[in-house]
């Protein structure tokens, strides 16, 4: 888990049997992205539906934070996440969930 900086991680997971993609995409629209994307250290979040097979992932989420550790404890500590986490875990499989955390490559680096 990164200590500090900049970070995107790419979740990625499963809906529990019976939950639509439909049902997630609502969630994720309505609730999940809005409220994470009105907090300060969030910078970017993206969602994608994955399109047939995806390997037992149905969802992917790319989500950019100015830091890691402030991202987690507001999510964590926040009352406004409450709902949010809630619903997340009806919906998901939880023991899918898997995150990489990324940086990205800037082409125009200097050696």
């Amino acid at each position: 888990m990164p200590e500090m900086g900049t970070v995107t991680a790419i979740n990625m997971f499963s809906l529990r049997p019976g939950v639509t993609a439909a049902q997630f995409e609502d969630f994720s629209a309505e609730l999940d992205q809005p409220t994470c994307l009105s907090c300060d250290v969030v910078e970017s979040f993206e969602v994608y539906l994955v399109e047939g097979d995806g390997q037992q992932v149905d969802v992917i989420e790319i989500m950019t934070v100015r830091s890691w550790p402030e991202w987690e404890s507001l999510r964590d500590n926040a009352p406004e996440f409450v709902p949010v986490l809630r619903r997340f875990a009806e919906l998901v499989d939880l023991d899918t969930v898997s995150t990489l955390f990324t940086r990205h490559v800037n082409p125009t680096k200097e050696n």
